[in-house]
């Protein structure tokens, strides 16, 4: 099993050379900043640049810190959709979790929390490009999704020894740097998961396992099954169950049932990495799948960061550059005014410990 598993994650350990897939970005913009002098840097020390990815109360974009051409990405709470929408409480149980996790690979370490009449706000220490979906206009060719899913693979891996279940798994929410590796940014699904099972359903539809939609109680196997959807999605360009922008209920239905055909374009070692991944009655079986694979991949590079010494597929950082080019034609937008009628949010309860 573990012969077929590393064929296909074919990972080339060679030096890891950012520089080599550029991003299109000017070179002054991308040079190493000293981290150390950001802990107590303020929003209104930065200048917000570009929207990369955005939720209900939420975007994450690229910021510039003022007097500097130092280019870091952001995460902003807009605190009078967060007061609207009533989730105060999911807000500080995803910064809590993002503070205390890691250092973890495909993880960007918080760099500092801060806030401001609009918003609240977490510096992160990475320079995203764009969500995963951004790249996905056609499918992937199988090494460049052998290498997206390696890097959710160690990224489970790490947050599941931690005890934190993701349920984040999906090209909406996975970002992609602008070196070309995936970066788990978005953790409001995220739980730190005490016990075995969890009965709170939520993530994205077309992502979500059997034991979630039949409200059986699930654990740290969700994730697994919703890696076996991205794989599938990374090489089809479609769902295995199809969209729920069709009919979401035919689709919880079909997941259900685990109603999973598997067309013949798929190679062998896909198609039984994807099946293995996606059982549905039972559901310890999706681990060991994972657990020889991960075995393998640590004898091989060690653990933590060094994990980046994989080599991006040409395929994802050309696609990167190519979304990069039209992203750069309106990155140089004002930023937004806070809007007028937050005086009553300048200090919410919730805030206190920001």
């Amino acid at each position: 099993m573990l012969k077929y598993l590393l064929y296909l994650l074919d990972i080339s350990l060679v030096s890891f050379r950012s520089k080599d897939y550029s991003s299109g970005f000017p070179k002054e913009i991308t040079k190493t900043v000293d981290i150390s002098t950001l802990a107590k840097v303020s929003l209104s020390d930065m200048e917000w640049r570009k929207c990369l990815y955005s939720t209900d109360c939420s975007e994450i974009g690229l910021v510039i810190l003022r007097d500097s051409d130092n280019l870091l990405s952001l995460k902003r709470f807009s605190k009078q959709k967060v007061n609207r929408l009533g989730k105060e409480a999911q807000v500080l149980k995803e910064k809590n979790l993002m503070k205390n996790i890691g250092p973890l690979a495909f993880v960007p370490q918080v760099l500092c929390t801060c806030a401001d009449r609009a918003y609240a706000g977490m510096l992160l220490n990475t320079f995203l490009a764009c969500p995963l979906a951004s790249i996905l206009h056609i499918p992937l060719d199988e090494t460049s999704a052998q290498f997206c899913a390696a890097c959710v693979v160690v990224a489970l891996e790490d947050l599941h020894k931690n005890g934190v279940l993701y349920r984040g798994v999906s090209p909406d929410v996975l970002m992609l740097d602008q070196s070309g590796h995936l970066q788990l940014v978005d953790f409001r699904f995220g739980k730190d998961l005490s016990d075995s099972r969890t009965f709170t359903i939520c993530g994205m539809t077309d992502y979500l396992a059997p034991e979630i939609v039949q409200g059986k109680g699930h654990g740290f196997p969700a994730d697994w099954w919703a890696l076996g959807v991205l794989i599938y999605f990374m090489l089809q360009g479609e769902m295995p169950f199809g969209s729920w922008r069709e009919s979401e209920i035919d689709i919880v239905a079909k997941i259900a049932k685990g109603q999973l055909n598997l067309p013949e374009t798929l190679s062998p070692e896909a198609v039984d990495l994807i099946t293995k991944l996606m059982k549905i009655q039972d559901l310890v079986a999706r681990v060991p799948v994972l657990s020889n694979l991960i075995h393998g991949l640590m004898v091989l590079i060690g653990k933590g960061l060094q994990i980046q010494v994989f080599r991006v597929p040409h395929e994802i950082s050309s696609r990167i550059s190519q979304h990069l080019e039209s992203l750069l034609e309106d990155a140089a937008l004002p930023r937004a005014s806070p809007p007028r009628d937050v005086e009553e949010l300048n200090a919410p309860e919730w805030l206190e410990d920001w």
